[in-house]
């Protein structure tokens, strides 16, 4: 797999691996577009929450929030679609990585 320019410990990508394994389940019997919406809705309100009950109040407003949750999402996906990709496309060929 390709290097990610940023370390995730193996308990996220265990927690990550059952959050896929999930929406696997769900997509059996939705749709792969009502599966993503639902996936976002949850990592929306769960960073809302966050925010919320967030210990220190460093003057952070919802708008410097959002901004870095966007920028956050933005690097992650394109880190996960250079990492899974590659994998994707060798499998689809008949050449597992």
């Amino acid at each position: 797999m390709a290097r990610r320019d940023y370390e995730i410990s193996d308990e996220i990508l265990d927690a990550a691996d059952r959050f896929v394994a999930l929406a696997n389940e769900l997509g059996e019997n939705a749709s792969r577009d009502w599966v993503r919406a639902g996936v976002m809705y949850v990592a929306a309100r769960c960073n809302a929450f966050t925010w919320i009950t967030r210990d220190d109040d460093s003057g952070q407003t919802v708008d410097h929030d959002a901004a870095c949750f966007r920028n956050e999402y933005e690097s992650m996906s394109r880190e996960n679609l250079k990492e899974i990709e590659p994998v994707y496309r060798a499998a689809q060929r008949g050449n597992p990585r």
